[in-house]
């Protein structure tokens, strides 16, 4: 990919209010932490018979394997109809550096110029971007200072972002708040039982009805039910885990060196009807 990062802070800048989308759905942050948001209310116009929001995670854009043509279909996805939403699950960039466990050589560009050159590719959806929260390698820069890479992307979008978690409360038709937690997920599990285990664990936390992860480089999807008082009785409501995989190429990559499990693209969709229903696919 050839790098366009303009001459001057001042060009790129220039360049990217000039390209920036209005915003068409309504904020209300809470629960801020410095340049974090933690908790994240957002009405989407009820016009849409129904809405789709999916994930983009593990993009680790920069990276010599990152599958950018399957990058580039889900933005253009994504900005084909007006009633498509995103929410990022962290490792957006590689951002690798001299303290990494994973070599630099391995990138295709400096960490700056990954933030540069990543902004600029999403900034034509920035306005359908519900929610952000930084993975291992946004923060990979810690090393070198006490800062996240993740926190000027979501900067240079406008979006909100966490560092950890990020709760997500969606308002629109009869979805009264449709309740969403986002997080890019931990540890190195390997078996199909223990990348279950570390989704359920999280599934398990607060009361939202969709749990977004990824960082394992696979597919999982898990549902549950819920017992919740209502009108004076108890009624069964439904919950959904998925864990999203990544857009990282397994050959020649750490990957299949260290002999991880194969996969491919999949990504978590959710799809809100006005009526109230909700399904879960993967794309």
């Amino acid at each position: 990919m050839k790098t366009l990062v303009p001459a001057t802070s001042q060009d790129f800048l220039r360049e990217l209010l000039s390209k920036a989308p209005k915003d068409i759905v309504k904020f209300s942050n809470k629960m801020i932490y410095g340049e974090q948001t933690k908790y994240v209310r957002v009405k989407i116009p009820d016009k849409f018979k129904r809405i789709e929001i999916t994930m983009l995670t593990d993009v680790q854009f920069g990276h010599e394997a990152c599958q950018l043509d399957k990058v580039i279909k889900q933005i253009e996805w994504i900005k084909s109809n007006p009633r498509r939403f995103v929410l990022f699950g962290g490792d957006m960039i590689d951002a690798a550096t001299s303290l990494s466990v994973a070599s630099p050589y391995e990138n295709t560009m400096n960490p700056f110029q990954q933030v540069v050159e990543f902004v600029r590719l999403l900034m034509p959806i920035r306005h359908r971007i519900l929610g952000y929260v930084g993975g291992n390698h946004e923060h990979r820069t810690k090393k070198l200072g006490d800062f996240s890479l993740g926190s000027f992307i979501a900067s240079f979008l406008q979006i909100p972002y966490s560092h950890g978690k990020q709760i997500i409360d969606i308002n629109y038709g009869e979805h009264k708040t449709f309740m969403v937690d986002l997080w890019h997920g931990s540890g190195s599990a390997r078996t199909k039982g223990a990348k279950a285990q570390m989704l359920q664990r999280f599934m398990q936390q607060g009361d939202s009805q969709l749990y977004l992860c990824g960082h394992l480089h696979d597919v999982v999807l898990l549902f549950d039910w819920r017992q919740k008082r209502h009108n004076g009785g108890i009624k069964l409501e439904k919950i959904a885990g998925v864990m999203s995989s990544s857009f990282l190429n397994y050959w020649n990559t750490y990957a299949e060196i260290a002999g991880l499990p194969p996969s491919d693209t999949m990504m978590a969709r959710v799809i809100l009807e006005a009526n109230g229903h909700w399904e879960v696919t993967l794309r």
